[in-house]
């Protein structure tokens, strides 16, 4: 069951970073250049579809444990944050810092 509270708290996540992309971490720390440019590159956007994404499969990894009968396939979620993560910061500071015309 707490597959379904991590996905639906990713989701919660995709959908605040979308429309207050300060709450991303080190976001406040840009200078404005950098902001904009990390919004002209899609950086909030680009989390948001991330996060979403992390929480349709945890919550997805719930359903599939369930019919399959395998309990343990629901502590995905541990794998989906991991993952996740690492792709956000490698991608998020590849959007950061790659220049726009």
């Amino acid at each position: 069951m707490e597959s379904i509270y991590v996905g639906l708290l990713y989701i919660a996540i995709a959908v605040a970073v979308k429309f207050y992309p300060g709450l991303l971490a080190g976001y406040n720390s840009l200078s404005n250049s950098d902001k904009e440019n990390a919004e002209a590159n899609g950086l909030p956007t680009f989390t948001a579809i991330v996060f979403g994404i992390m929480g349709m499969i945890s919550i997805t990894a719930h359903f599939a444990a369930i019919w399959l009968n395998q309990p343990s396939l629901s502590n995905i979620f541990i794998l989906v944050t991991i993952v996740g993560m690492l792709v956000l910061i490698v991608v998020g500071n590849i959007l950061v810092n790659n220049r726009t015309r």
